[in-house]
């Protein structure tokens, strides 16, 4: 009997090592890429932001998303912090102006974005699949939905041939205007992303309107 066990292990043994060793067999992609997690990279981008009120205030800076050093966190797990930084002008210097945190794990990419927990991808990407990005935190439920795995994107000028679109909002009717969604780059992170949350009563429009768009990433010296 023991030598049957020895003998069937032995086989397992040399089936996974000819797997790995099989030009043919590839790992599992379960999306990690769309999310990069690099300490030392940042991602710089335009930013419009309009506020309906009373007035309408308008806004464009730049913004930089640099991914810092690795920590614990309060809860004892590990995480990043995401140092911001905003400029009105190109030549101007950036200046930090908040202080975020993100964390992948095997199964989720989240951000801490002003004290409030985003779930913002599920992993393995799939087309199709849903999950409430607001499970973390006392916001309603906002059911985010993949599309356009791998697809081309085009932005302005630039395009990317894999990204993926996270859906996250669209509830449009004579009252409200929720609209939102995300584009991710693969190997790049976030190029993309439309933010609308308007409201329509008595003849006035009150919310905002935010728009991200990619221009640039890198290295920190």
């Amino acid at each position: 009997m023991k030598k049957h066990y020895l003998l069937y292990f032995f086989s397992l043994s040399l089936a996974l090592i000819s797997c790995k060793q099989d030009p043919n067999f590839e790992e599992i992609d379960l999306g990690y890429s769309y999310f990069p997690n690099e300490s030392g990279k940042y991602i710089d981008y335009t930013v419009d932001s309009i506020n309906y009120g009373i007035t309408v205030d308008t806004v464009r800076f730049f913004l930089r998303e640099l991914v810092a050093e690795d920590f614990v966190d309060a809860e004892g797990q590990p995480a990043t912090r995401v140092e911001r930084y905003k400029k009105f002008e190109p030549s101007d210097d950036w200046v930090l102006t908040d202080v975020w945190s993100q964390r992948r794990t095997t199964t989720a990419a989240e951000r801490d974005e002003e004290n409030i927990r985003f779930v913002r991808m599920v992993f393995p990407v799939e087309d199709g699949k849903t999950w409430d990005g607001n499970s973390y935190n006392t916001n309603p439920a906002w059911n985010y939905r993949y599309s356009g795995k791998d697809q081309r994107y085009e932005l302005d000028d630039l395009a990317w041939n894999e990204t993926v679109r996270v859906n996250q909002r669209n509830n449009i009717n004579l009252v409200d205007q929720e609209f939102a969604f995300e584009v991710y780059a693969r190997n790049i992170g976030l190029v993309h992303k439309v933010f609308s949350d308007l409201n329509f009563q008595n003849g006035m429009i009150t919310g905002v309107d935010v728009e991200w768009k990619y221009i640039g990433s890198g290295w920190a010296e």
